[in-house]
C-alpha cells in the first residue's frame, strides 16, 4: 500500500512521519508549492509530485492535508484528473478536517472512488514532535464502508486509537474540540490579562501560573470536571465574586462580559450537583444583571 499526501504542511508531514515509523510505504507529496513538497519528501524519504496525476498514478490512498477552506477545491481539482482515466484507479481518499465529513469530496465519490474523513484529535507543531504525538492521539473515522474499512487497517498497523462518528455529528465534535484546545488559549490570554492589570509582568505571569494549570488539569484527569472544580463559584461565595465583578468594571470592561458568561456557565455546571437551586438562583440575579 502507497500512500500519498496532498498538501505538505505540518498536518502532512506529521502523517506521513507518523506512518513510516510504523513500516507502512509513502509514495509522497503533491503541493501547489513545490518547494514544500520537496521538503515533506526529504523529510519522509519520499517523492515530490509536480502533478495530481503522477501522485494518482503511483498511490493506493491519499489523504488530502490542506486547509479546511481549501477541501473543495482539491475535490474538484481530483475528480476532474480523475474523469481522465479509463479505468477508474482504486484509490481511497480521506481529508483530515474535524469539521467536515466525507461528503465534501462529493465529486471524488461520484468518479467511484471510496472516501472519508480522518481526523486526528490533536494541534500540530514541529512535525516530528507531533509525530510522536499521534501514538497517544485519538483518531476520528467516517465514510464509506471501504474507506472506513482501509483506514482501520492502517491505524491497526500504527497501534493508533480510534472511533467512528456520524458525518453530521462532525460539526458538534469540531466545536467540542475548539472549545477544549483554541478556547483554552483564550482563557489564558483572559487571565493573564488580569494578571497585568494587577501588576503583574507579562513575561513572569506564565510562570507563576503554569503550575496552576497543570494541577488544573491533573485534578480534572483523576476526578472528573464536576468534582475538579475549586474556586468561589463551588463555594457559594457571592461576595467574592461581586468583588471580581466590580473590579473588572472599574479597571478592565473589555473582561467584563467574558467573566459574567464564564461563571454563570460554570455555576450552571453545578446545578443539583455541588450547589443547589437557591444557590444556583442567586448566581444567576449575580451576573445576569450589571453591579
Amino acid at each position: 500500500m502507497e500512500i500519498g499526501f496532498i498538501g505538505a504542511g505540518k498536518v502532512g508531514k506529521a502523517l506521513g512521519l507518523y506512518f513510516i515509523g510504523h513500516g507502512l510505504s509513502l509514495s509522497g507529496y503533491y503541493s501547489r508549492t513545490e518547494s514544500s513538497a520537496d521538503e515533506a519528501a526529504k523529510l519522509t524519504s519520499s517523492h515530490a509530485f509536480r502533478t495530481l496525476r503522477s501522485l494518482v498514478d503511483s498511490s493506493d490512498v491519499i489523504f488530502i492535508t490542506v486547509p479546511d477552506q481549501s477541501i473543495a477545491e482539491i475535490d474538484r481539482e481530483a475528480a476532474a484528473v480523475l474523469n481522465e482515466y479509463a479505468v477508474m484507479p482504486e484509490i481511497c481518499w480521506f481529508h483530515v478536517s474535524g469539521a467536515h465529513s466525507s461528503d465534501i469530496l462529493a465529486g471524488i465519490r461520484k468518479t467511484g472512488c471510496e472516501a472519508g474523513s480522518m481526523h486526528p484529535l490533536q494541534s500540530f507543531g514541529d512535525p516530528a514532535a507531533s509525530a510522536e504525538s499521534l501514538a497517544r492521539t485519538l483518531f476520528t473515522l467516517e465514510g464509506t464502508e471501504k474507506a472506513v474499512s482501509v483506514i482501520r487497517s492502517i491505524l491497526d498497523r500504527t497501534g493508533g486509537k480510534y472511533v467512528r462518528i456520524e458525518a453530521e455529528n462532525k460539526p458538534l465534535y469540531h466545536a467540542g474540540a475548539s472549545i477544549v484546545s483554541n478556547f483554552l488559549v483564550t482563557l489564558i490570554e483572559s487571565g493573564i490579562c488580569l494578571f497585568e492589570a494587577s501588576g503583574m509582568v507579562r513575561a513572569q505571569v506564565f510562570q507563576a501560573i503554569e503550575p496552576l494549570i497543570d494541577a488544573t488539569l491533573s485534578n480534572v484527569r483523576e476526578k472528573g470536571t464536576i468534582d475538579a472544580l475549586t474556586g468561589p463559584i463551588v463555594r457559594g461565595d457571592y461576595d467574592t465574586v461581586r468583588v471580581h465583578l466590580k473590579a473588572l468594571e472599574d479597571s478592565l470592561p473589555s473582561e467584563f462580559e467574558f467573566y459574567k458568561a464564564m461563571a454563570l456557565k460554570t455555576a450552571l455546571m453545578l446545578d443539583g450537583n455541588r450547589l443547589d437551586h437557591e444557590q444556583i438562583e442567586e448566581f444567576k440575579r449575580i451576573l445576569e444583571v450589571r453591579v
